[in-house]
């Protein structure tokens, strides 16, 4: 029907043109497909006037996949993004260890968390919004139902990875009462958290628009 890239951004006064950067968390289909439009029989950027943003480590990962990830890097939706010349890379800072995530700070405003459970240099964005802190989840929390610890997707590449990152995550989120927006989640589009007794979990769920009235 008419829920289309195009009709979306015009809900919200925008055209792809506006666009300036794009993120790229990840290069699976189902996060990077709507970077790419055909026009006549050439694949070219969708955001025409935009700079796309990864990063060295995941980009190379993509380009050359392991035979379990093959099927999720679809050449088509990124190397015409390189091969227009939009493509920026981020360098990835030396891996510190399993104490805490890395952070890369972007601007005033965006940073970066890198995380490699679900496949190599994950990006999460986290942006400050409104006077919130929100962490954009990408795959390491695709869902609220996702949040406890054990609850790993069998899609990701090194689910121990995964359950130590959550944690480290987790607790930083609850310390900086951080709001998590998900991407595969139905239901819900935001929620922040709450200890419990069984754990960290969510606490009130809401959408990205109720963050201006709270």
């Amino acid at each position: 029907g008419d829920y289309t890239l195009d009709n979306e951004l015009k809900k919200v006064g925008f055209s792809k043109d506006d666009i300036t950067d794009v993120f790229l968390t990840h290069l699976h289909f189902d996060h990077c497909g709507g970077a790419i439009e055909r026009q006549g029989d050439r694949l070219v950027p969708a955001f025409k006037k935009a700079t796309y943003w990864s990063n060295e480590d995941h980009w190379n990962w993509a380009v050359h996949p392991n035979d379990r990830e093959k099927a999720s890097f679809l050449k088509e939706n990124f190397i015409p993004i390189k091969e227009s010349g939009q493509l920026k890379l981020i360098s990835v800072p030396a891996y510190q260890g399993t104490e805490q995530l890395q952070e890369i700070h972007f601007s005033t405003d965006i940073s970066c968390l890198v995380v490699n459970g679900h496949t190599q240099c994950m990006l999460l964005p986290k942006i400050n919004y409104n006077g919130s802190t929100l962490v954009y989840m990408a795959d390491l929390l695709p869902s609220v139902g996702h949040i406890p610890i054990p609850y790993v997707m069998g899609y990701d590449m090194q689910p121990l990875v995964t359950l130590n990152e959550k944690e480290i995550f987790l607790k930083e989120a609850i310390k900086n009462n951080y709001i998590l927006f998900f991407e595969h989640d139905p239901i819900n589009e935001c929620c922040n958290l709450q200890e419990t007794e069984k754990g960290i979990r969510s606490k009130e769920l809401f959408t990205l628009g109720q963050i201006n009235n709270s």
